[in-house]
């Protein structure tokens, strides 16, 4: 079936024949007013709350009502309620998420945490996000983070940070149970129940379980991207007089399907494999009276996680050990400092594409970080200058500043700039692995990795925040990005014939290239009734990466679009029924490996409230077309699959 002639204008009249129809009836009002959002907490800037309106940062915050009503099933489609997050989908399974551009499976200059903790993959310099297991039930909030946080967060935060906040164990009191079903999600179960031993005390636990169905290949035929997943938890929180402590953990376990070109005797053929991965982590929190003038907090995890792919094995322990204090130095200035340590072991297995000639490897890392905020003019102006220093095993000491600048001139705007520099540090595969990167069918480059060093961005950030009444609110960042010392690949010789029939291309990493980037972002969020909420998000992208003589660029040039459009209506019909649309356009991506049209989506989503304690919701997922692409793959060659349209139903009881 073939997409509308027009499918922009097509989704648009059909998302505003929508409005029409829901607006019909009017009935309580959405959740929050845009004044209480401006006031919404954001912790992911400065390591300490502040409310939207008071960060200097390009920071937006996917609230856990948003996130229920977009329809999302998943981490990665939640994130798309983003401004200036590209969420490419590379199948059913796979995502190319990033922020600013420089996309790829792994995108290596993004930093994810859940509570936290990093799940930032040193084997593969990105996130596994099939293996990211939270229940979106579980989430408070996500803030995302535009622009470096490596003077906080440290290295490898470079174009932004994206933490997950899961709801306290005193917010989930009683039980939950939800099941939903469908045409893609073909299941999906969680089970949740929380309750208090004493006033002091609360507890929860949890179990999930999904399954996907697979896409379809962009040449036809049923896809091999089939996904499941299964997962439990638990949270423990207690007061101790005016302190916090959290402890929690949990274990899960994927199955994600894949095919994938493989170097083989008989030549290079694609090869369907279950990438299976199992782990499980346990973490403690410890936060002093957070009224004190003086504010402690220290955090440690422990991880263990097990990967099992055709192109690798890994096993990997991780300790994670953090301390932090916060104090009010004098009436206008406040500081912020800490010390972290992490240690990683692992144990890899190789195959015909990555080969390392240490197959078992203990790296440490050190950190020490100081914020410093400094009121200039009260209520006017405020300062904030930080720099982390770290050292890592394989580059040796980075030092990360940023200086960031806020003025309030009333209470409905507010303008900031920020300088930064942020470094990513080579992965374990980049600092003496071999790589073997099949082209086509008959060649593939030998990569030797051994002189891989850190990449470098400088940044600029600038934005304006306004609020032009009670119902009309606007957020605008603008920046202009100077990356240096990108990896690159240099052919270092003639092709050599191997016994299969193909050639070994022989290249050496190493770090000549450079590249820029500029855009802006713009977020506007409309009521024009109590009970209707109107919201769009627009990114625009300027971006090219400059090659040193002779260099190739190793797959991040040319990898995110020019434009990306969102705009959701959601609307409160009564007490009981509620209507959501959600149109999005994403513009071209020409890739030298893979062309990419530009596609529109629909989602739909229709709940009913139909008890005070049960919600059934009908969602409709990319409802424009059969099926459409939205990324290629360049650097693990999995054959591409196509997002078809889904459809499923859900229940969600409380007890």
């Amino acid at each position: 079936m073939k997409p509308p002639r027009s499918p922009l204008l097509t989704a648009a009249a059909a998302l505003l024949c929508f409005q029409s129809a829901l607006a019909q009836e009017v009935g309580d009002p959405l959740e929050l007013s845009l004044e209480e959002l401006m006031q919404v907490v954001v912790t992911s800037v400065s390591r300490k709350a502040q409310t939207l309106a008071e960060t200097a940062a390009a920071a937006y915050v996917i609230r856990a009502d948003d996130i229920r009503r977009s329809g999302a099933s998943n981490i990665p489609e939640a994130l798309r309620l983003a401004p200036g997050v590209q969420v490419s989908a590379i199948g059913a399974n796979k995502w190319a998420v990033s922020i600013r551009g420089q996309a790829d499976r792994f995108s290596n200059k993004l930093l994810v945490l859940v509570d936290g903790r990093s799940v930032y993959s040193p084997m593969f310099s990105g996130v596994v996000w099939e293996t990211l297991d939270v229940p979106l039930e579980n989430i408070e909030r996500i803030e995302v983070i535009r622009g470096p946080g490596a003077s906080i967060w440290g290295a490898n935060a470079v174009n932004g940070v994206i933490n997950i906040i899961t709801r306290s164990a005193f917010d989930t009191q009683g039980g939950k149970a939800t099941l939903a079903a469908g045409s893609e999600l073909r299941g999906y179960a969680l089970a949740r129940y929380g309750w208090s031993p004493d006033p002091d005390t609360a507890v929860q636990l949890h179990a999930k379980a999904h399954d996907t169905d697979p896409g379809s290949f962009s040449a036809g035929g049923k896809g091999a991207d089939d996904w499941q997943t299964r997962s439990a938890g638990f949270k423990l929180q207690r007061l101790i007089g005016p302190d916090t402590l959290r402890i929690q953990g949990g274990v899960n376990a994927s199955s994600a399907g894949d095919e994938i070109m493989m170097i083989t005797p008989a030549g290079i053929v694609p090869l369907r494999h279950d990438q299976e991965m199992t782990g499980g982590h346990l973490l403690g929190r410890w936060e002093s009276d957070p009224t004190e003038s003086r504010r402690n907090s220290f955090q440690a995890y422990l991880e263990h996680t097990h990967y099992d792919h055709i192109i690798l094995g890994e096993q990997r322990t991780t300790l994670d050990l953090e301390f932090q204090q916060t104090r009010r130095t004098s009436a206008s200035e406040e500081l912020t400092w800490g010390l972290g340590y992490r240690y990683s072991q692992d144990d890899i297995r190789t195959s015909s594409l990555i080969t390392l000639p240490d197959t078992e490897a203990r790296t440490s890392l050190y950190s020490a970080y100081i914020q410093d905020e400094i009121t200039l003019v009260p209520e006017r102006w405020r300062l904030s200058l930080g720099a982390r220093l770290e050292h890592n095993e394989y580059t040796g000491i980075e030092f990360q500043p940023n200086l960031r600048l806020l003025w309030t001139p009333d209470t409905q705007t507010s303008v900031w700039a920020s300088a930064a520099r942020a470094i990513r540090t080579p992965s374990r595969v980049e600092r003496g692995g071999t790589v073997y990167l099949p082209v086509n069918a008959f060649s593939a480059l030998q990569l030797d990795n051994a002189q891989t060093s850190e990449e470098k961005l400088d940044a600029l950030d600038l934005g304006w925040r306004y609020q032009f009444s009670r119902g009309l609110s606007l957020d605008l960042a603008a920046f202009a990005y100077r990356y240096g010392d990108l990896r690159d690949a240099t052919i270092s010789g003639p092709a050599v014939l191997q016994p299969g029939g193909y050639f070994f291309i022989p290249s050496i990493n190493s770090n000549g290239n450079s590249a820029r980037a500029s855009g802006i972002e713009l977020s506007l969020d409309w009521r024009p009734r109590p009970e209707w909420r109107l919201q769009g998000t627009y990114s625009h992208l300027d971006s090219e990466v400059k090659l040193a003589p002779g260099r190739l660029p190793s797959g991040y040039a040319d990898t995110s679009p020019t434009h990306m459009l969102s705009l959701r209506a959601s609307l409160d019909l009564s007490s009981t029924v509620r209507g959501d649309a959600w149109l999005r356009h994403v513009s071209p991506i020409r890739n030298p490996n893979f062309i990419l049209p530009a596609h529109t989506t629909l989602d739909l989503r229709l709940a009913w409230q139909a008890r005070p304690n049960l919600e059934l919701s009908l969602v409709g997922q990319n409802l424009l077309d059969d099926a459409h692409q939205e990324y290629g793959s360049s650097y693990i060659l999995s054959t591409p699959s196509e997002v078809e349209r889904g459809i499923y139903a859900r229940a969600d009881w409380k007890f």
